[in-house]
Formats: C-alpha cells, structure tokens, sequence
C-alpha cells in the first residue's frame, strides 16, 4: 500500500477518469485523435479562417513547454517555437501569436507574460483583458508599471473579430497544484471574471505530471490512473473555480529527445477540446459588424 501510494497510482488499477467512452491507450486513438485535431476547422459562417486562444499562467509552470509540444505535433517532429525555462524570471516579456506550421495551420496560440509573484498584477490584467477584445497586436512588450495607451503601436483600436480570443487555456505547474501561489489565484479568478463575462470557454492544462508521479514519468499510460494527479487537478479546481472535467493533465516533450504516439495522447485531448470549444464560441459569438 505504502509503495502505491509513492508512486501515485492508489490500491487499484482502475482508471479514475476515461477521457471519453470507450477509451483505449493505443496507436489507433492517437491517430483518430490527429485526424479529429485536423478536421476541426472555422465554420464558413464564423468568419474566421483561424482560431485564436491564449495561454494563462504563472512564470515555470510551463506555458512555454506546452506551446512547444503543440508545434512538435503540428510538424511530426520535436521541434521549438518558443523560449522555455524553469527559473523564478519570467522569459515572455511580450505577447507573441504563434501560427503553427504543419497540420495545425488553422490554429493561433497567444502567448504572455508569466503573472508574477509578489508585485501589483493590476496593469497586467488590464493588458489581458484588452487581448481578449482583440485591441493588442502581437509583439506588444509589457509594462509592469502601466497597461498599454491606446496611442501605442500595438494597440488595435478596432479590432476584429479575428482578432479577439475564442477560447483560454490556463497553465499549472502539477507539482504546485495544491498550494497555489495567492497572487497566481487572485490573477487567475480576476481575469477569469472577464472571460465569463465575455462568455470565452476555458480549459486548464497541468503540466509535469512526470514530475508529480514517478509511475507517469516511467508510463505515460498511468496519468488517468494516478492518484496524485487526480488529487491535483481536484485541488486546482477548488482554488481556481474551473471544473474538473475541464481539467487536463498532460507529459509535455522539452527534456525528451523525441517523442511517441504514447505521449502525444494527453496533449492531442487537450488540443481537441481546445479546438471544439474555440470553435462552438466562435459560431455561437454575438459578432459585431465588421
């Protein structure tokens, strides 16, 4: 018992969560699972020929790291769009759109600047709440100190409908789960306020679960089975408000020297969820005239 709980995979082998019926941990689902990520593309009556999210998080809990798994699938390869570190700085410093080569050219992914520790976020948020409306351009630098003026090169005063965010996804560090830092709390329920008002679907992501559980980073296989991550992502939800089946644990590739169809399952779940909610938005959305 005292070995299981160790390696977090509880007194049974039972699955405690089925990403959806009938599943089944094989080379199969992966490539369903690529094909469903592939088709999911803008409906001619949205407008859009690109889906546009955004990623919310803390500085290391590996926003970077997942942007670069989802390019490493786009293109078959591992591959890297972004810088990635595991340090107490910040590495964004400017919000960046990425448009993926590969299969998921019908995908843009905004990334930020990690909510800092111990400092006023409230510029910050002001900056992100006017990136879900679509008035930043990508390559805005922020200011700690003050939100953008709307004299500003990159500040788009009337922006399309192209250019706001149909879909959000926070980013958690698994190992942080259960004792979230306050400020990343606040920030996260703060901006989430604005996200429902503007009625955008949500998801989170926990990241290092290999990190988290021993059995994972030996057998990708056990991340539905593991104990310790299940607590995590029910603590995450407690703290964040966000739902538990909105929760999704994933093995991100930077330390890995290439990567299999067996880790691509969890982030290939992530990206179809991702991508059915940005688009159910953006064919629900009250769209102004453009």
């Amino acid at each position: 018992m005292a070995l299981g709980l160790y390696l977090g995979i509880g007194l049974t082998w039972k699955p405690w969560r089925q990403p959806y019926e009938n599943f089944k941990w094989n080379k199969e689902t992966a490539e369903k699972l690529q094909n469903d990520v592939y088709d999911i593309k803008p409906t001619a009556e949205s407008g859009l020929k690109k889906f546009k999210a955004l990623t919310i998080g803390m500085y290391g809990h590996g926003k970077s790291s997942l942007i670069n798994s989802f390019a490493s699938i786009s293109v078959g390869e591992k591959t890297t769009v972004c810088n990635a570190a595991d340090t107490e700085e910040t590495v964004t410093t400017h919000y960046r759109n990425f448009v993926y080569p590969g299969t998921l050219g019908q995908f843009v992914l905004g990334d930020i600047s990690g909510l800092p520790f111990k400092k006023d976020i409230h510029p910050l948020l002001e900056d992100m709440k006017l990136i879900l409306q679509g008035h930043i351009k990508s390559g805005y630098k922020f200011n700690p100190e003050k939100r953008i003026s709307s004299e500003d090169e990159y500040y788009e005063s009337t922006p399309k409908f192209s250019d706001r965010i149909h879909c959000v996804m926070v980013v958690v560090d698994s190992t942080m789960a259960c004792d979230l830092h306050a400020s990343f709390v606040y920030g996260v329920k703060t901006i989430m306020q604005i996200i429902h008002s503007m009625n955008i679907p949500v998801i989170a992501v926990l990241t290092k679960t290999d990190k988290l559980s021993e059995h994972v980073k030996y057998s990708v296989e056990s991340i539905f089975r593991c104990r310790k991550i299940q607590q995590a992502i029910e603590r995450t939800s407690k703290q964040l408000e966000i739902p538990v089946p909105k929760i999704y644990p994933v093995v991100t590739f930077e330390e890995m020297d290439h990567f299999t169809w067996r880790e691509s399952i969890p982030i290939l779940i992530v990206m179809r969820s991702l991508f059915l909610m940005a688009k159910m938005h953006s064919h629900n959305a009250d769209r102004a005239k453009e």
